[in-house]
């Protein structure tokens, strides 16, 4: 078949369509390869807050993943990168060393050493050091190939 035996509307149809699956796979990564991550591998970012170092960038597909980032990161005494907040991932944040506060749909945990938090999507969530020394912690973030995301829930 050819452009030219299609109907206008459908040609278009064919034509947009087309066009939407170049554009989709234009930047489609390839899922991760089997892979040893050094510190040097990571890309390390700085702010008032503290220091983030990304070894997987979020949207970086996996075999079991359409996205995943992983990173590491040391909140300074008193800081936050961000406040309590929702995204349709599911995410792990485990503590390396420090202290300070979970924030998990609107309740205050104390935060320790060695403490894991998961969230499911869209549960509101958050940490911040309300210590008085260095917080660091790693981050797992992923949304499940082959899974639909889940719906944002209503207010």
């Amino acid at each position: 078949m050819n452009l030219r035996s299609l109907s206008g509307i459908g040609a278009v149809a064919f034509a947009a369509f087309f066009a939407g699956t170049l554009w989709a796979n234009k930047d489609a990564r390839p899922p991760l390869e089997s892979r040893i991550f050094t510190a040097n591998d990571a890309r390390l970012s700085r702010g008032t807050w503290g220091s983030i170092s990304i070894y997987t960038e979020d949207g970086q597909p996996t075999f079991g993943t359409s996205s995943v980032l992983t990173a590491e990161l040391e909140f300074l005494a008193g800081k936050q990168l961000q406040p309590p907040h929702q995204h349709a991932d599911e995410e792990f944040q485990y503590v390396i060393e420090g202290a300070g506060t979970w924030t998990l749909n609107g309740r205050d945990y104390p935060l320790n050493k060695g403490d894991l938090m998961y969230t499911k999507p869209w549960d509101w969530h958050g940490i911040r050091n309300s210590s008085d020394a260095p917080l660091r912690f790693f981050v797992f973030k992923w949304k499940s190939r082959g899974v639909a995301e889940p719906a944002r829930p209503a207010r």
